[in-house]
């Protein structure tokens, strides 16, 4: 989608409405707030381990070097979703796999995009140049009508 022309005379009467006759805030923070509902039948995938944080204050701690992927394990009821994260400059490079092994669509989600694959029937798929950030999946698995969402993360 191209972004419209400018166009002064427009500006100028978005000016003088806003100026006249603004937006209350509680319709602001309402509208903000039915945004959470667009999730609401998805299941919550809450993040269980994270390597980079058992490695961080551990002796061991850069032992696997700083180029070495990242494992996250999201669980919700009946579902894990395993990922091994492996940096290549600004982007990211997911390897995952769902336990237990079932077909499913996998998407990605940034705060910009998203990436969509599918997952094999013995859970496994594979999602590249995901930009570093705060990123979430959903899972749709092919037998349940609800997706499984993850918690956001840094990666």
């Amino acid at each position: 989608m191209t972004e419209p022309a400018f166009d002064p005379v427009m500006a100028e009467v978005r000016s003088v409405l806003e100026n006249a006759d603004p937006v209350p805030p509680a319709v602001i923070a309402a509208a903000k707030g039915s945004f959470t509902w667009r999730t609401i039948d998805s299941e919550l995938a809450e993040l269980v381990a994270d390597s980079a944080d058992s490695l961080a204050g551990s002796v061991g701690a850069g032992v696997r070097g700083e180029t070495a992927p990242r494992l996250l394990t999201f669980e919700a009821a009946g579902l894990a979703v395993e990922v091994e994260v492996a940096e290549s400059g600004a982007s990211r490079h997911f390897v995952g796999q769902l336990v237990p092994m079932t077909a499913a669509e996998v998407v990605v989600r940034w705060n910009t995009g998203s990436a969509s694959t599918t997952a094999d029937d013995l859970g496994r798929f594979v999602v590249s140049d995901i930009p570093a950030g705060l990123v979430s999946l959903a899972v749709r698995r092919t037998t349940d009508a609800s997706p499984v969402v993850t918690s956001w993360v840094s990666v």
